[in-house]
C-alpha cells in the first residue's frame, strides 16, 4: 500500500489517524486534509468537476470540507507546482529584494529583517509613480 502524503507539502502522513477528519491538518504546513486536493476524485483538469458524480464539489478546493466521498489520494502531491511556487517565491525576492521574501516566508514570525532601502529602488518607485504633469 502506499504511503497518502500531503498535497500541499508532500509530508508523510502516516501518522494521522483513519480515517482523515474534517479538522485534520497537515503536521509541516497545516494545511487542510479533508480537502478536494487530497481526494482520490479530484480532478485538476477540470475546474469545478468531481470524479464522483454524486458529489457536490466545493468551490474551494484547499478548504476543509464535509463531502462524504472523500478518499484520500496516494498521488496527490505535484511536485511540479511546489516547484512553480519556489519559482514564484525567487522571483518575488529578485523583485522586491530579499527582505521582502524574508518577510513572506517568515510570515507570523516575530524575526523581521530590517534593511534600508536603497538610493536606486527609491529612484525605480518614484519614476514608477510619478505624477503625469
Amino acid at each position: 500500500m502506499s504511503t497518502v502524503v500531503c498535497w500541499n507539502c508532500g509530508r508523510d502522513l502516516a501518522d494521522i489517524p483513519r480515517p482523515i477528519s474534517r479538522h485534520s491538518n497537515c503536521p509541516e504546513c497545516f494545511s487542510n486534509l479533508h480537502c478536494c486536493r487530497l481526494c482520490k476524485h479530484f480532478l485538476p483538469e477540470r475546474v469545478g468537476v468531481c470524479a464522483e458524480d454524486r458529489a457536490d464539489p466545493p468551490v474551494e478546493k484547499e478548504n476543509a470540507n464535509f463531502c462524504s466521498f472523500f478518499l484520500p489520494a496516494n498521488s496527490a502531491f505535484d511536485q511540479q507546482s511546489k516547484i512553480k511556487g519556489d519559482a514564484a517565491q525567487n522571483a518575488l525576492a529578485n523583485l522586491f529584494g530579499a527582505a521582502a521574501a524574508e518577510d513572506s516566508a517568515a510570515e507570523g514570525t516575530s524575526q523581521k529583517s530590517e534593511q534600508p532601502a536603497t538610493d536606486t529602488t527609491i529612484d525605480a518607485l518614484n519614476a514608477l509613480f510619478k505624477p503625469k504633469k
